[in-house]
């Protein structure tokens, strides 16, 4: 099966609103949508009338890692996700920096590439 996943950085609730348009039309359910930023109170009314999960960026479990790893609080909040370093480094810093960070992850059984198909190839008798 392919996995399928959206990623975005935004700075503001009419960007992250755009962006989660996108994302539900490209047949992204929003219990499979998730938001991560430092100041979820903006977002409030998506939590209340969606199922998008949003996520406290920062929060004092991420805050615990960050001290016992060293790394920074917004990355600990990224771990789950499966990204690179990089992007964990690059998405950690945006929010840091007051982003929206939208990511939305799902199978899709029917958008599997086609199978090459294999030429039957005819080996000679080898006569020793």
């Amino acid at each position: 099966m392919e996995y399928r996943r959206e990623i975005g950085l935004v700075y503001s609730v009419d960007e992250a609103m755009a962006k989660l348009n996108y994302i539900r039309a490209h047949g992204f359910s929003e219990h499979e949508i998730h938001l991560f930023a430092k100041d979820i109170r903006p977002l409030h009314s998506l939590k209340m009338y969606t199922e998008i999960n949003i996520h406290a960026a920062g929060n004092w479990v991420d805050q615990m890692i960050s001290l016992i790893t060293g790394q920074n609080i917004y990355a600990v909040s990224l771990r789950i996700l499966q990204l690179t370093q990089e992007e964990v480094a690059h998405y950690g810093h945006g929010i840091e920096q007051g982003g929206i960070f939208l990511f939305a992850e799902h199978e899709h059984p029917y958008e599997k590439e086609p199978v090459k198909q294999r030429v039957p190839v005819n080996i000679p008798n080898v006569v020793d």
